[in-house]
């Protein structure tokens, strides 16, 4: 587990009871997972090669968790932020808390940003990592990628987030997944995703 900003972390995990993994609960670490920690700077590589395309689009995924882990609550975080989407954008998650079913679903930036401001308000020391793969001693993030037919390419990424609630001061971490399609620089579209029954508290050496 990688160091949290508020002190160092154990490897030992123990899992999270039900009531804490709870869509209402723990979902929310997900976007809440931009902030303090900076994401590694990592040059993640696609599945079909190294075209300027491909470069482009890992380009603005690396950029996307390297601002959202910048997130800090600032004008100029959260506006660095937003520019990576279209103005038009859609972005999709599970439910924001208890009193909801299905999936949430926000249009547009300003949409977007409240959902920002709303987890920042709820969860403290993020961090939003890529996982890394390795092989022949060389590791990297790695994002798949295919063509679709709004006219630009679909990328995957797989990360692990963890965060502190702020109403209890318990730190958690849950693997997910984020699909982007992109189109001429922006990302027209976010589908996010998180393994909840695997989310698992964090303690943190004080």
């Amino acid at each position: 587990m990688t160091p949290g900003r508020g002190g160092g972390e154990r490897r030992g995990r123990r899992p999270a009871p039900r009531s804490a993994r709870s869509p209402g609960r723990v979902l929310a670490v997900l976007l809440a997972g931009f902030g303090a920690a900076a994401a590694p700077a990592l040059a993640g590589q696609v599945a079909s090669g190294g075209s300027s395309g491909d470069e482009e689009a890992s380009a603005l995924v690396e950029r996307w968790f390297r601002l959202a882990n910048d997130l800090d609550g600032t004008p100029e975080s959260r506006a660095a932020f937003l520019a990576l989407y279209e103005e038009d954008a859609l972005h999709l998650q599970g439910p924001a808390g208890d009193h909801q079913r299905g999936s949430a679903t926000y249009w547009g930036r300003e949409k977007i940003g409240v959902l920002l401001e709303r987890l920042l308000a709820a969860w403290d020391d993020h961090s939003l990592r890529p996982v890394v793969a390795t092989a022949r001693e060389t590791s990297e993030a790695v994002w798949p990628r295919a063509v679709g037919p709004w006219g630009g390419p679909l990328v995957a990424a797989q990360f692990t987030v963890a965060g502190t609630r702020r109403s209890d001061g318990r730190r958690w971490a849950i693997p997910g997944a984020v699909f982007f399609r992109l189109r001429e620089g922006r990302i027209l579209r976010s589908r996010l995703y998180l393994g909840l029954g695997e989310a698992a508290e964090v303690e943190i050496q004080r």
